[in-house]
């Protein structure tokens, strides 16, 4: 392995006993994640074809799994292979599109969809069956790391723990600072000025209510519904978080939600005109709407704190 790729991903092992157990939110919020996964496995399992691979949502996911491939299997099974898992990924289906061209004259075709799908399946199967394990038994840090929690208690053995590479640590963190149970520091001090106080998403599980909610809702009801829901409920969605984001830059002066707020409320906007259908352009439109609104929301959130702060002053 090249210490170029290796570098790339940062796996943090700790001795056990060292990462402290997630408390009821910590909890829920894994719980959750783990319904979804296992969700998503269904879905892939018994509605996946073919067709797929001519829908933008299909190739999302696909990119999404990319991402974390190497956290599943280097957290996973307790390796350190860096990026490897992720290049390894993106040779194989590469090599499958390759073949399905040469066998079938298209690179869509069966062997890639077939690759692309079992290869999403093992990702949120192994994510998911994790996740629903770490809510259940607490087990502390990252959730990849409960199997081996399971294996090691089975087996009498210790189970080396892992950070958590993510949001959720910081859940954690926050609901070990707020209960006084962290015997470590758990992040640099600052002081809580009248912006902090006012700010509506100043913490970690603020914004997992803010905005983890009504995305969650939206994507599940336009997988799961016919139209009508899946389009109304994506349209209140992006509409609720964009007038929160308004009246919480008015607030608190919020860099990000200075522009999440009026980009939601775009969002939500069209996507309610093609509910009550008074605007459409074609197939796509659900994907076009809903999925450039939630992409567009992740850019702002994670682009523009990082060049003017958090706060205008």
């Amino acid at each position: 392995m090249s210490d170029k790729l290796a570098m790339k991903e940062t796996f943090r092992f700790a001795e056990p006993g060292t990462l402290t157990k997630p408390g009821p939110i910590g909890r829920i919020v894994r719980l959750s994640l783990g319904v979804l996964c296992i969700w998503l496995v269904v879905q892939l399992v018994m509605h996946s074809n073919t067709r797929d691979l001519h829908n933008p949502s299909f190739w999302l996911m696909a990119v999404f799994s990319l991402f974390l491939v190497p956290y599943v299997v280097n957290i996973g099974l307790g390796v350190n292979w860096g990026a490897w898992p992720r290049v390894s990924s993106a040779l194989i289906v590469v090599a499958a599109a390759g073949y399905s061209f040469v066998f079938s004259g298209t690179v869509l075709g069966a062997p890639l969809w077939a690759t692309v799908a079992a290869w999403m399946t093992y990702v949120f199967a192994h994510l998911g069956v994790s996740f629903v394990l770490s809510a259940i038994l607490a087990t502390p840090g990252c959730e990849m790391r409960a199997i081996p929690h399971v294996l090691g208690t089975i087996f009498r053995s210790k189970t080396r723990e892992h950070y958590c590479p993510g949001f959720i640590e910081k859940i954690d963190q926050w609901e070990l600072q707020r209960k006084n149970l962290s015997s470590q520091s758990i992040g640099d001090d600052r002081s809580i000025d009248e912006n902090t106080t006012k700010d509506i998403v100043s913490s970690a599980g603020k914004q997992l209510l803010v905005y983890g909610i009504p995305f969650a809702a939206l994507q599940l009801a336009g997988n799961l519904a016919g139209f009508t829901i899946a389009t109304i409920v994506p349209a209140i969605a992006f509409l609720v978080v964009g007038m929160l984001c308004s009246i919480n830059a008015w607030r608190s002066r919020r860099v990000h939600c200075y522009f999440m707020g009026p980009w939601c409320l775009i969002a939500g906007t069209m996507t309610a005109l093609y509910s009550l259908r008074i605007i459409d352009f074609g197939p796509s439109s659900w994907s076009l709407f809903v999925n450039t609104g939630l992409a567009g929301a992740a850019v702002i959130y994670m682009t523009t704190e990082k060049i003017w702060g958090k706060y205008f002053v």
